[in-house]
């Protein structure tokens, strides 16, 4: 979960003279593309989505090399943040931040090898949390092509070019859809897709959770989410080129877990787990194909981990959902026809599993590799475990405490595991036993102070060597591959 933006435009002269690695497209004229050039240095992957390029935590690395010295990992920048929970994205040699100051949503982009900033801008923002939580984004910006997309906290939807910041469409979606305030306010990153059409061939869509309610509907008290009717903004996607609305459904309301695009039996589908079910849609027309129930019969309660797509051993695909407030995890197998799609149980959490028993997922997605599940099981700091799940069966391999409600991302055969309470490890994915290879304290190099306070509630972000950690009140880049 997370919100943010600002109005001030800083260029740093001679930026965009570094590299031109790569490039992508779009610019002065919303409709037309020129040519942003790259800043970084170094090939590889970049991360310009949350939970990287395919959505999934997965890093194209191969490994990341071993031992640290003792002092850890080498610190290249770090920088401070402000209120927030989101992570950052990458791409083309840019690093995007999205936080909150006063009553500013802020949106700064920075060099992603050397932290020097290129520009920043904000909005204005009045979000004030629920239940106390801190006033700042919990959606991780979203970069496609030379734009960025940011979903602030207060349900502000903003496209802005890439290269200075500057706005190309905006939307209310809390006033235009009669949003009603979640829990914690706004928390699904917006997705883009590629939709093309005979007549817009390089169309591509934001896909947002949207969860809208009919005008007046508001319950007597902001948190009776189960007194308020939805219409149809369950789900809805916009034209990335001008933010003109393409098509909307279901009358769900919106939850915290991001959606995802995948292919079910060849075809392409939106799966998006909202306040009561799982989703799967035709990115095309936004038809329902299918649905699956999924949520703890609580009020006070949420979704929020994003659906885990994969295969089983025949080759069949299956989605994994896992929440922490009741009934914990299940993993689905889909039948996919012309008609429709359905989704059948293939293990459930027992019920009133401790989370040392199951897979609860609170927000972080767990990962899956070679037939194991790796994520954080639990809800609260002293209950949360770092778990190793078998596909097949749902049954824990392993299972270890005092990470707190830790985040991963796969790395090869490597956890990079960011805790927290602000620990970094490297942890051997495997189903024998809890492995760790190494474990650093980012400190400061000047003062040894720590750089990462608690909560450390983002994930971890990989892109071209480098890992991104966030923490309260600072982010900091590390060089994996030296």
């Amino acid at each position: 979960m997370r919100p943010a933006f600002f109005c001030v435009r800083v260029v740093l002269c001679g930026a965009l003279a570094l590299s031109c690695i790569a490039s992508q497209s779009l610019a002065a004229d919303p409709s037309q593309a020129v040519e942003l050039p790259s800043l970084a240095t170094r090939d590889g992957e970049d991360w310009p989505s949350f939970l990287g390029p395919r959505r999934d935590g997965t890093s194209s690395l191969k490994q990341i090399p071993l031992p640290w010295p003792e002092s850890g990992p080498k610190i290249i920048w770090h920088a401070e943040m402000g209120e927030g929970y989101g992570a950052p994205a990458v791409a083309l040699g840019r690093i995007v931040l999205f936080d909150r100051i006063d009553d500013k949503a802020r949106l700064r982009c920075l060099h992603a090898e050397t932290g020097e900033l290129l520009w920043e801008v904000a909005d204005p923002t009045d979000y004030r949390d629920t239940f106390g939580y801190d006033g700042g984004p919990r959606c991780c910006p979203v970069i496609a092509g030379d734009r960025v997309l940011t979903f602030a906290a207060d349900g502000l939807l903003t496209c802005r070019s890439l290269a200075d910041g500057e706005q190309r469409w905006q939307i209310n979606t809390t006033a235009r859809y009669h949003v009603v305030q979640n829990f914690f306010g706004v928390g699904a990153a917006p997705l883009v897709i590629d939709a093309p059409t005979d007549a817009a061939p390089n169309r591509q869509l934001v896909i947002v959770p949207i969860g809208g309610s009919e005008p007046g509907t508001e319950p007597p008290a902001p948190e009776r989410l189960d007194l308020v009717k939805g219409v149809d903004s369950g789900v809805v996607a916009f034209d990335l080129t001008d933010g003109s609305e393409v098509w909307r459904t279901s009358e769900q309301l919106a939850s915290y877990s991001s959606p995802v695009l995948t292919t079910l039996g060849g075809r392409p589908r939106l799966l998006t787990w909202l306040r009561e079910e799982l989703l799967a849609i035709d990115p095309a027309t936004g038809r329902e194909t299918g649905s699956f129930r999924w949520r703890a019969d609580e009020l006070f309660s949420v979704n929020a981990a994003n659906p885990v797509v994969l295969r089983n051993a025949a080759g069949g695909e299956q989605v994994l959902l896992s929440e922490t407030y009741g009934p914990g995890g299940v993993l689905l197998e889909v039948t996919a026809t012309p008609r429709g799609d359905t989704f059948t149980p293939v293990w459930t959490s027992p019920k009133g599993a401790r989370p040392d028993a199951t897979l609860k997922a609170h927000w972080a997605t767990p990962v899956v590799h070679e037939g194991h599940f790796y994520g954080t099981s639990g809800r609260n700091i002293g209950d949360a475990r770092l778990v190793c799940v078998d596909q097949a069966t749902g049954d824990v391999r392993w299972s270890e405490r005092g990470l707190g409600r830790a985040s991963v991302a796969l790395v090869g055969q490597q956890l990079l595991v960011i805790g927290e309470f602000g620990e970094l490890l490297v942890v051997k994915a495997t189903p024998e036993a809890y492995t760790p290879l190494a474990e650093a304290t980012l400190a400061d190099p000047t003062t040894a102070a720590p750089l990462l306070a608690p909560p450390c509630w983002a994930a971890p972000v990989i892109a071209r060597g480098y890992a991104y950690i966030r923490g309260a009140g600072r982010v900091v880049c590390i060089d994996l591959v030296p």
